[in-house]
């Protein structure tokens, strides 16, 4: 396999992005409304179809404010109508940056992956002849491969088996 990560990003261009979002974030964190997955789970969802029966239904109620029920808060429809439309090229943008952002992060953890299994194996036959440094550097690099036993694998059940 080809390595896809072969240049690092410069530190400079990290901090430079990394506060670029952070101004972004915080211009916007006034009118950001965090949720939890509960909250998330809980509210209708609204797609593109969705959207736009929104939008058109705002523009129904401003220019038809006579058919209009009273209870109905026009004005929250169409701040609402317009923060959808507002923030969706926001959310695309960023939905796309973040899946380039995560499929790098893959492709180097993958290839730092690959390498250091390479290198791990270089070390554990290093260390079987007796190669200075070999065997310290093999005892603290195991215990990321050690199974558990079978009595910790018990006593994990025995923890999390239901109360009587």
């Amino acid at each position: 396999m080809d390595n896809l990560n072969a240049t690092a990003i410069p530190a400079a261009v990290l901090a430079d992005a990394l506060k670029k979002i952070r101004d972004a974030r915080a211009a916007l964190a006034p009118y950001l409304h965090p949720l939890t997955t509960e909250q998330r789970q809980e509210l209708p969802k609204m797609g593109d179809k969705t959207l736009a029966f929104v939008t058109k239904m705002a523009g129904y109620a401003q220019n038809l404010p006579s058919l209009m029920p009273s209870y109905l808060d026009v004005t929250g429809l169409l701040i609402d109508a317009a923060t959808s439309n507002d923030l969706l090229e926001v959310y695309q943008e960023l939905d796309g940056f973040t899946l380039d952002v995560d499929s790098t992060r893959m492709i180097a953890g993958s290839e730092g992956y690959t390498a250091s299994l390479i290198g791990y194996g270089a070390l554990q036959g290093a260390a079987k002849t007796n190669q200075p440094g070999a065997q310290a550097a093999v005892a603290e690099l195991a215990p990321r491969f050690a199974r558990p036993t079978n009595a910790a694998k018990a006593t994990k059940k025995a923890g999390n088996a239901p109360a009587a």
